[in-house]
């Protein structure tokens, strides 16, 4: 069984820049981690790599400045966050606020205004090439999509996602899945249709483009 490069030692230095925002030496992680100088620099370089971590500022001593090291974003990222019960928690309290009716309308509505932001990436492109911009952009997001063939009177690819980045969410809350709908709608300007939807029993999430008018 492959060993997890993420846990024990790795792991604990990170956990010690975690507490110590200011950055660490070589010397204090020894101390605090308890392994040799040569085993410490060998993970620091292989943490370093990943962008788990970075030098920081060298720190004035007694004697010459010594070179601290400090986590990066990426690094952070790898402690555990809540954002599933947040994001839970905001769109349960608006439904409750708005309704079911409004807040599926709301969530098209920020799937559109948040394609707004990307639309600069389609400019100059066929439909085709709009496509294959807007499955490049769904894969940054974190979805799983390609491109499959057309269906009905289109011409144009079909969009096929093998996972959903909120799944969890729209378990309990399937208006969220409109904000995709409306994402997609903002890139393409034309109306899409949802025609399969892993929350209904499907393996995947498929969406058509409707002929444009």
């Amino acid at each position: 069984m492959a060993t997890d490069p993420m846990s024990g030692t790795r792991q604990g230095i990170l956990d010690q820049l975690l507490e110590h925002k200011n950055g660490m030496t070589v010397d204090e992680i020894i101390a605090a981690v308890g392994i040799s100088r040569t085993a410490v620099n060998q993970h620091l370089i292989a943490l370093e790599r990943r962008n788990f971590i970075q030098k920081g500022s060298p720190r004035k001593t007694g004697g010459r400045p010594v070179q601290t090291y400090i986590l990066t974003q990426e690094g952070t990222n790898q402690f555990p966050k809540q954002y599933s019960w947040f994001s839970a928690l905001l769109v349960s309290t608006l439904r409750s606020e708005l309704g079911p009716e409004r807040l599926d309308r709301y969530m098209f509505d920020l799937g559109m205004k948040t394609s707004a932001n990307l639309i600069p990436r389609l400019v100059g492109k066929t439909r085709s090439e709009r496509i294959t911009e807007t499955v490049a952009i769904m894969n940054e997001a974190g979805f799983r999509a390609s491109e499959i063939d057309p269906e009905g009177a289109s011409k144009l690819s079909r969009v096929e996602c093998t996972n959903c980045v909120y799944h969890d969410l729209t378990k309990d809350y399937p208006e969220v899945c409109r904000f995709d709908i409306g994402f997609l709608s903002g890139l393409m300007g034309t109306e899409v249709e949802h025609q399969t939807c892993m929350q209904r029993g499907s393996d995947t999430c498929r969406f058509r483009f409707k002929p444009f008018a």
